[in-house]
């Protein structure tokens, strides 16, 4: 995974983007997902990223997918709403200071919490504090508020939500978005699960943008095709 380390006291640095030379199959692909949501929903500028289950890639995938937007020009953030595991916030060593929860509690304006990176037109937005009961959070004025402002402030807002399966803030947030992407590991997320979390998302005003296949092997002949480009 990507990390963040802090280069001074207020910004953040994207040390390693993995895939970021024109020609890699990682940035293409990339690039391509971007298309692919730009063509299927023009309208969707909050993106609600989710997975099954742990450990299929969301965090990874939607850092990453925030900074390819980035780097085209769009003024991005990129909002840890993990507030049961936020393990974007822990690897930058971010939990635990201001953040999205501090922001739905009210305790600072969103502004305050949002910090800059090193890559141009990416922000970040830490967790913050880990509540006792984030689904309250999430139904209160406050967020309703804060969707509103960062609507007019940004191109594109990405959340980078629990698994779908296992916290219903996905849903929750996924509602109040313009469309939700699952991400979907290879060889690992089962069939009946992927129908399932499709089957929430859908539930929420036809929601669901598309799926993101992640961690696919490619093969030689893959390989070659791309090189060949």
């Amino acid at each position: 995974m990507s990390a963040l380390k802090k280069s001074h006291e207020d910004i953040l640095v994207w040390e390693k983007l993995p895939g970021t030379e024109v020609r890699s199959i990682f940035f293409e692909k990339l690039n391509s997902i971007q298309s692919s949501i730009q063509f299927s929903n023009n309208k969707a500028q909050i993106i609600t990223v989710t997975s099954a289950h742990k450990g299929e890639g969301k965090t990874f995938t939607s850092m990453n997918l925030a900074a390819v937007y980035a780097m085209q020009g769009k003024r991005v953030l990129i909002i840890d709403a993990d507030m049961h595991n936020p393990r974007l916030s822990k690897s930058f060593q971010q939990v635990n200071k201001p953040g999205f929860s501090s922001v739905l509690t009210g305790v600072v304006d969103y502004q305050e919490a949002v910090q800059e990176t090193g890559l141009e037109n990416l922000y970040f937005l830490p967790v913050g504090p880990l509540p006792p009961a984030p689904t309250k959070l999430l139904n209160s004025e406050h967020f309703q508020t804060f969707i509103a402002c960062v609507r007019e402030a940004y191109d594109l807002i990405l959340f980078d939500t629990p698994p779908i399966l296992l916290i219903s803030d996905s849903r929750t947030i996924g509602a109040a978005s313009d469309g939700v992407i699952l991400v979907i590991k290879a060889a690992y997320t089962k069939k009946a699960d992927i129908c399932r979390a499709i089957d929430l998302i859908e539930a929420k005003q036809d929601k669901f943008l598309g799926a993101i296949y992640n961690d696919k092997k490619l093969s030689k002949r893959e390989m070659a095709t791309y090189s060949y480009y």
